[in-house]
């Protein structure tokens, strides 16, 4: 049995949580100090002030308690607490909410049975800062500063920020508080190890403005060891469309790599997320699949492992290790957490709301819906009998979606097992249905997902959380559409992965485009590619859909060529510019075995000319994405 204590306005509350020990020595702290610098009175701020890692081989518990002054406190719901799984890390976040001018200090305590308790001695400086005063800290994150500025009257307030007082970017802009206090503003899209000028502006209610006088801050870097290598090419002639790039990276053979980060487009790593809670076991590794970014300036992520690790070779059930990550989380530009559900926090939700179902984990993708809904993506394994082409009991893996309300309360769900044919299963049964991307459609608020191992997208009948869950159709080879001016069957997709809608109207008629994966990919006499009739390829197609007429006519195609087949992983979008983007996630190793992907931004002319081109070393990116900025409604 586990104590958890922690302190919160002075006072103590005990948390019983349960774990296995281990043998002295297990558990290790990344520091033993942490200050959280200068913070304004009338603010907090969230900082993770140690992770903790279990280098042992056996799962663990970890107990923590606070003492000292009460302007620190524990924020549990998103630290270190109960079982720590084998070569796992967690970490440790503190509240600091400043309560006088001047320094404070609290010491951290953390225990790990069968071992003498660690310490972190933390301190802080609170600043009372006057009117038209704006002081700059560190954060979490070695890109990203935080600016508060106290207000001299109501209005908006902006940062502006460069290498020079020229500055050149700006942040989105935020409405001062409506009780005067100060506002806090995250400056990020800052290269590492770089020196920037920044400045706030006021924009009172009345139209009248303030300038705060010039701050610096100087960036720091994330590990060396964990950095990808990136270099990116613009073609002669050609100006690609402005913005960042958004990456989702996995599968890499460097331990704790940054899987979630932004580059400018010249290749330059100007935003990460280096979470703390992750298992770097060989089974069931963490990985980020993927990052987005939200309309509220957050950020979603998926933390969990590969779907097709909860089946071994034989097709039996694999139960990952006690304390295995599996989460949704929200984070902000610094990567504190916001809110987040576990699965096992979905599971007994899903209990309480009366439905009898048992998720396993989550998955591929999450969608933010314009209500701040979430629909997350799980798995869940039926056993099945009967199956064409199988004797006796199978364990399928099929997939679920759910709908969160924004208190992350089931409010809707959607079960393939409800709707979709066993005995269809193209592709690596029984890992059934694979899916991997789920869309949000505006003009009639229903849902779209890809299904890779189907060789499908669908449409469901989701009526913005109204719907019966009906599919309304299947687009692919054996679906419900008729493909034009292509030659079916092989010209459909296959094992596609991230389709994206190309055109504004998203119901009726309208364009699609996706990552066409290849495998599986068959042509008129039925044979598979792979064999000795034809090799796999890759595709980028766009399609124009005609939900009325059931027609999908084939648009534009990128055919990849043979060497940068991409088995798996990557995506697809038009941009604001006309031009298309997509990500080759399994580019051929390097010459030294490192994984590779590459992003191209082509013209969708006859010519399909290379606009810009990004090539990276060190992990396979699952996912690339032009955004225009760091900040929501902000173009760079």
């Amino acid at each position: 049995m586990l104590l958890l204590s922690a302190t919160s306005a002075g006072l103590f509350f005990p948390i019983l949580l349960s774990g296995c020990g281990t043998g002295a020595g297990a558990v290790q702290l990344s520091s033993q100090t942490f200050d959280f610098g200068q913070t304004a009175l009338h603010t907090s701020v969230e900082r993770t002030v140690v992770t903790v890692t279990n280098s042992s081989s056996s799962s663990t518990s970890v107990d923590l308690s606070l003492s000292g002054d009460s302007s620190f406190s524990l924020a549990s719901s998103y630290s270190c607490g109960g079982t720590l799984a084998a070569k796992s890390s967690c970490a440790v976040v503190i509240t600091y909410s400043p309560q006088q001018d001047g320094a404070e200090a609290a010491v951290l305590q953390i225990t790990q049975q069968a071992q003498a308790p660690q310490t972190v001695n933390l301190t802080g400086t609170g600043v009372a800062l006057s009117a038209g005063q704006g002081i700059v800290t560190a954060t979490n994150n070695p890109l990203v500063a935080l600016y508060t500025f106290a207000p001299t009257g109501q209005g908006n307030v902006a940062v502006q920020f460069g290498t020079t007082t020229g500055y050149g970017f700006e942040t989105a802009s935020y409405a001062t508080p409506t009780n005067g206090d100060p506002v806090s503003i995250y400056v990020a899209g800052m290269k590492a190890n770089t020196l920037y000028h920044m400045s706030a502006t006021l924009t009172l209610n009345d139209g009248t403005t303030y300038q705060d006088s010039d701050h610096t801050f100087t960036t720091s870097n994330f590990p060396a060891a964990i950095l990808p290598t990136i270099t990116t090419t613009t073609a002669s002639g050609q100006t690609p469309q402005p913005g960042v790039e958004l990456m989702s990276a996995s599968n890499s053979s460097i331990t704790g790599y940054l899987e979630a980060y932004a580059t400018d487009l010249q290749g330059n790593i100007i935003w990460g997320y280096n979470y703390g809670d992750r298992n770097n076991g060989s089974d069931f590794p963490t990985i980020v699949q993927p990052v987005k970014q939200m309309t509220n300036g957050d950020y979603i992520v998926v933390l969990s492992y590969a779907s097709q690790f909860l089946l071994d070779s034989n097709d039996d059930v694999v139960t990952p290790p006690a304390g295995t990550v599996d989460l949704v989380r929200e984070i902000d530009l610094a990567g504190n957490v916001v809110k987040q559900i576990t699965m096992a926090q979905l599971n007994s939700e899903l209990a309480a709301a009366g439905y009898n179902l048992t998720l396993d984990d989550f998955h591929h993708d999450v969608l933010v819906l314009p209500n701040g809904h979430w629909i997350v993506l799980a798995n869940t394994i039926q056993q099945e009998t009967g199956l064409t082409g199988y004797s006796g009991t199978v364990n399928v893996l099929g997939d679920v979606l759910v709908d969160l309300d924004t208190n992350l309360k089931p409010v809707w769900v959607w079960n393939e097992f409800d709707h979709l044919d066993l005995n269809r299963h193209p592709m690596s049964f029984p890992d059934w249905t694979h899916t991997n991307a789920v869309l949000y459609s505006p003009s009639d608020g229903d849902l779209v997902i890809s299904i890779r191992h189907q060789n499908w997208i669908l449409k469901i009948d989701y009526d913005n959380g109204n719907g019966a869950g009906d599919i309304v159709w299947h687009l692919g080879e054996g679906g419900d559409f008729t493909l034009q001016n292509g030659s079916d069957p092989i010209d459909w997709f296959y094992a596609q992965h991230n389709p994206s809608f190309t055109t504004t109207n998203t119901d009726g008629a309208f364009g699609i485009v996706m990552m066409d994966n290849g495998d599986d990919r068959i042509d008129a006499s039925g044979n598979l590619c792979g064999t000795s009739t034809f090799s796999c390829y890759t595709t980028v197609p766009i399609f124009t859909v005609s939900e009325s007429g059931k027609t999908a006519t084939l648009t534009f195609r990128d055919t990849i060529p043979a060497a940068d087949y991409n088995s798996w992983g990557g995506n697809a979008e038009v941009l604001a510019n006309g031009d298309m983007e997509f990500d080759l996630c399994d580019e051929p190793a390097a010459s030294n075995g490192d994984y590779t992907s590459a992003v191209e931004e082509i013209k969708t002319g006859n010519s399909s000319q290379t606009v810009w081109t990004l090539q990276e070393t060190g992990a396979n990116l699952y996912r690339a994405k032009r955004i225009p900025s760091l900040y929501p409604g902000v173009q760079w």
